[in-house]
C-alpha cells in the first residue's frame, strides 16, 4: 500500500474537468437529438411530446455519466480528469479496478445525494481519502 492518496483539492479539479467534458459531450448529443426529433415532424410538438423529449434527454445524461466513468475508470483507472491531474482510481491493493467495480463505484455516487454529502466525511476526515463509493467498491483514488 505504498501508494499515496490523492488529495481533496486534486480530485476536486479532477470531478470539474470531467463535468466539463461530459456537459460538452451531452450538449452536442441532445443538440442532434433535438434537430432530429424536430426533423420528422411537420409542426410544434404536443405537450405529451416535449415531456418526452425532456425526459430522453435526462436519461442520455445519465447514460452518458454512466458510460463515461464505467469506460474509462474501468479499462484504465482514470478519466481524462484524472489523467489532467495525475491521479487514478486502484483496487485497495494497488490492482486494476475493472467493469464491475466501476460500475458500482459509479451507481454508489448517487449515495452522495441521498445522504446530502454525509458519504464524502471519509474523503475529509479518512487516512486513506476514501468516499463512500470507494467502500463500496473496494477501490481508492491515489496519486500516480
Amino acid at each position: 500500500m505504498g501508494l499515496e492518496p490523492a488529495g481533496l483539492v486534486r480530485r476536486l479539479a479532477a470531478r470539474l474537468v470531467d463535468c466539463l467534458v461530459g456537459a460538452a459531450v451531452w450538449s452536442i448529443a441532445a443538440m442532434w437529438l433535438v434537430i432530429a426529433c424536430s426533423g420528422l415532424r411537420r409542426g410544434p410538438p404536443d405537450l405529451r411530446e416535449a415531456v418526452l423529449l425532456a425526459a430522453t434527454v435526462v436519461a442520455l445524461a445519465v447514460a452518458l455519466h454512466l458510460v463515461y466513468h464505467v469506460v474509462f475508470v474501468g479499462g484504465c483507472g482514470q478519466t481524462p480528469g484524472k489523467m489532467a491531474l495525475g491521479i487514478a482510481v486502484v483496487r485497495r491493493d494497488g490492482t486494476r479496478v475493472g467493469y464491475m467495480r466501476a460500475m458500482v463505484r459509479c451507481l454508489a455516487g448517487v449515495l452522495y445525494l441521498l445522504t446530502l454529502g454525509v458519504g464524502l466525511l471519509g474523503l475529509l476526515f479518512g487516512r486513506e481519502r476514501r468516499g463512500l463509493d470507494d467502500w463500496l467498491a473496494g477501490t481508492r483514488v491515489v496519486r500516480v
